[in-house]
């Protein structure tokens, strides 16, 4: 995995939830622009929350949200392999 895209992705959480500053706002989306992969990426990711979001009466724990996190960039590191 480049380094730009590990960046991004490493703010893409923080990204949709809406809790990252303006300019590092900025960032993220002209990576999204310019890498068609993290931009897959982050629309299945963002997809995936809005099905969560709209079907689940509970909060998906930390920790789910954690290993989802960690195996979704695990798919990506070997992808780039």
């Amino acid at each position: 995995m480049k380094d730009a895209c590990r960046r991004c992705f490493q703010k893409v959480s923080e990204y949709l939830d809406g809790e990252l500053e303006r300019e590092i706002c900025e960032e993220v989306e002209a990576h999204l622009r310019e890498c068609p992969q993290c931009s897959k990426c982050y629309d299945s990711l963002r997809k995936t929350i809005q099905l969560c979001r709209e079907g689940a009466m509970e909060e998906i724990p930390q920790d789910v949200h954690r290993r989802l996190r960690s195996a979704i960039l695990e798919c990506l590191e070997k992808r780039e392999g």
